[in-house]
């Protein structure tokens, strides 16, 4: 029997703060309700079944809800609130599609969706042990999973390895920044962005994903929608400068902005699309104004602070290896940086306005010296528990 395993990082850590902040602030009359502690998955993969175990002070009083189709299965949980240490469960998207928990007056509804229909037998177990009260819910798979996940994704990302997502600028009709000799930005950086995927590749504690793996145009939104969907746990963006004064050379790094996230900020809360799915669990779009801006407020401002740090780790890796334009972090209102849940850090390699820097970044030794860089500041950045 498989038993998935928790993995916290420190950008998940954040997250389960923010959900405890919300349950923190329930009424006090929510103290003589039955408690819901945790949410447990196991998974057969010889029995095609998955077992999910959800661990509650008192015996649970629960309705089975009917489902529009047999990948999905809904309960009420009746009479029951989350306990104030309730840590999210990390799930395997592999097997499950989506799972919900939302709060109603002081019921709480168990939505999953699976990718594969499956029949199901739920039961309570009283007290044993170490064990308190639990409802077990039993989902059996009609074929195994294993064989649906290699046939319908390309890319199975796994629950212990960090999520750095690489977004090489521009591509297709965006060229970028255009050197002297007619060297297109959006080439320069697929090429880095490629090297520093290979460099990352080899690290058994991380799964790189591409952006943009070849030469098409991607949206600015369409770039942070796919860090976010693979739940990133970095989003590294490469690009190459340009400037009026040709004799601009160096690396630099940017953050978002205080301005940008407040901008960005008024966006999601206008969005109740985008709200829905925010914050590891905690939706903020069934929240009042003052509280999801409160929720969105401390998301963006960690977020923010973590990049800060994982940037200087970079910048301090890039100094050894090039010149800095600056050598401290710039903060600007970018729309790559502008993720609410992911540190998000934007790269200039060099300079194409200036003719020695274009010459070094068609060095494919050069580039390589820079993705290089970038990976060591990644490493640290993970060594010292900054993500």
């Amino acid at each position: 029997m498989f038993l998935f395993k928790k993995i916290i990082s420190k950008r998940n850590f954040i997250k389960i703060l923010l959900a405890n902040f919300y349950f923190s602030i329930l009424p006090s009359y929510s103290l003589s309700l039955n408690k819901l502690k945790r949410i447990r998955f196991y998974y057969n993969n010889k029995k095609h079944k998955l077992r999910i175990v959800l661990d509650t002070s008192e015996k649970i009083n629960y309705d089975i809800l009917k489902s529009i189709n047999s990948k999905t299965f809904k309960m009420s949980l009746n009479n029951i609130t989350i306990n104030n240490d309730f840590k999210n469960p990390k799930i395997d998207e592999d097997i499950i599609k989506n799972l919900k928990l939302s709060n109603n007056n002081n019921n709480l509804t168990f939505l999953l969706d699976s990718h594969n229909t499956f029949k199901y037998k739920v039961f309570t177990l009283l007290p044993k042990a170490k064990y308190d009260h639990r409802l077990v819910i039993d989902l059996f798979f009609l074929k195994s999973f294993i064989s649906d996940v290699k046939k319908n994704k390309k890319n199975i990302f796994k629950s212990n390895k960090l999520i750095i997502a690489i977004d090489a600028g521009h591509g297709g009709k965006d060229p970028g920044a255009i050197g002297k000799n007619g060297t297109k930005e959006k080439d320069i950086v697929l090429s880095i962005s490629k090297k520093l995927y290979s460099l990352l590749k080899k690290q058994k504690n991380i799964k790189p994903l591409l952006i943009r793996s070849k030469d098409n145009f991607i949206t600015l939104r369409q770039r942070i929608s796919k860090a976010r969907v693979y739940k990133s746990d970095l989003f590294i963006s490469i690009h190459a400068d340009a400037a009026r004064n040709k004799k601009a050379k160096g690396c630099s790094a940017y953050v978002l902005s205080q301005r940008g996230a407040s901008t960005e900020a008024a966006k999601w809360l206008a969005n109740k699309e985008n709200s829905a799915d925010l914050i590891g669990g905690v939706r903020i779009n069934n929240k009042d104004n003052t509280l999801a801006e409160v929720i969105l407020d401390m998301s963006q401002s960690a977020a923010i602070e973590i990049s800060i740090k994982a940037a200087n780790e970079i910048l301090l890796s890039l100094k050894k290896v090039s010149v800095l334009h600056s050598k401290n972090i710039e903060q600007a209102g970018f729309v790559v940086l502008k993720s609410p849940d992911i540190p998000s850090i934007l790269v200039e390699t060099g300079f194409l306005s200036n003719y020695k820097e274009e010459k070094k970044l068609r060095s494919k030794k050069f580039q390589h010296e820079i993705a290089n860089a970038i990976k060591k500041g990644i490493l640290s950045t993970i060594k010292k528990g900054i993500i």
